[in-house]
């Protein structure tokens, strides 16, 4: 079942009440659609799917991933996934720097998206976050925002990490629903090992009332996830290493295949990364401490 905003918000409340945290994994098709939600239906547990402004009628030529026939078609297979599974699916808009991108996830029957906003300045950030809790929390969604901000991989000395001034002001003025930090994580594979800033997560948490959302997580080991949901982070962004997972078994069972002498069939190979990619999902919700809900 794809639960509402409100269903999403009791959920994101009890793991933060329980210090438990919901993996967030992008979906890039319906392959790793159905991986997420296998390993959720398998443990019981809900399972966020993160979508993406798919297709962006605003963005340069070439820059959309797909087109948009291409993106409805995914989308109604994604939610007609989502809508028949026994567990609760929070569908979720990842990074949207655009109004009209939230809007889209919105009418794509979201339950919550996020603005990112993250690199404008604050009091941008803030006007732009609050016109899109407008619109969401109308069509009872709800809205990710980010301050601070999360680098890449190989920019890591260009984070700018979350004061607890800022996260308590932009609460405050705002009254997001998640506010994602930035804590020394990095998006995509990490050029450099990452320090982690606990303290700077409890801090946060006991100044606002809202889920604290990691980007960057790929790649952390199981003792980091363990210490920042600990510290208070409920929501964790994974996609890289998913990805990575899924291709690895294809490649394995493409070299046995090879060496076999056998020749390499299309639905078997998708299969074979399909049940890689679910599995790394599986202990990671396992790791998360996620926990089945009512509600």
């Amino acid at each position: 079942m794809i639960v509402t905003g409100t269903q999403e918000k009791k959920i994101l409340a009890q793991a933060r009440e329980e210090r438990w945290a919901i993996g967030a994994f992008n979906a890039f098709d319906i392959n790793t659609a159905d991986a997420i939600l296998t390993a959720a239906e398998e443990l019981g547990v809900p399972a966020m799917l993160q979508i993406w402004d798919f297709h962006d009628p605003e963005a340069p030529e070439g820059n959309s991933m797909l087109n948009a026939a291409a993106t409805k078609a995914l989308i109604n297979m994604v939610i007609a996934r989502a809508a028949n599974s026994p567990v609760p699916v929070i569908i979720h808009l990842d990074h949207t720097r655009t109004f009209g991108g939230c809007i889209r996830g919105i009418q794509n029957r979201a339950s919550s998206v996020m603005i990112d906003a993250s690199q404008a300045p604050m009091d941008e950030n803030i006007a732009l976050t609050k016109r899109v809790i407008e619109a969401a929390h109308a069509c009872d969604v709800l809205v990710e925002a980010e301050i601070g901000h999360v680098a890449s991989n190989n920019d890591l000395n260009n984070s700018q990490y979350t004061s607890v001034e800022d996260a308590k002001r932009f609460y405050e003025e705002t009254n997001t629903d998640l506010l994602a930090v930035s804590i020394g994580t990095a998006h995509g594979f990490y050029a450099t090992e990452p320090v982690l800033n606990y303290e700077r997560i409890a801090e946060i948490r006991e100044a606002i009332p809202v889920p604290l959302v990691m980007h960057g997580a790929s790649g952390l080991t199981d003792e980091q996830f363990r210490t920042c949901i600990e510290n208070g982070i409920v929501k964790i962004n994974f996609a890289t290493y998913v990805q990575i997972e899924g291709g690895k078994a294809i490649v394995a069972a493409l070299d046995k295949m090879n060496e076999a002498g056998r020749r390499p069939v299309f639905n078997a190979l998708v299969g074979m990364g399909q049940k890689a990619a679910k599995d790394y999902i599986k202990h990671h919700m396992e790791l998360f401490g996620t926990r089945p809900v009512t509600l």
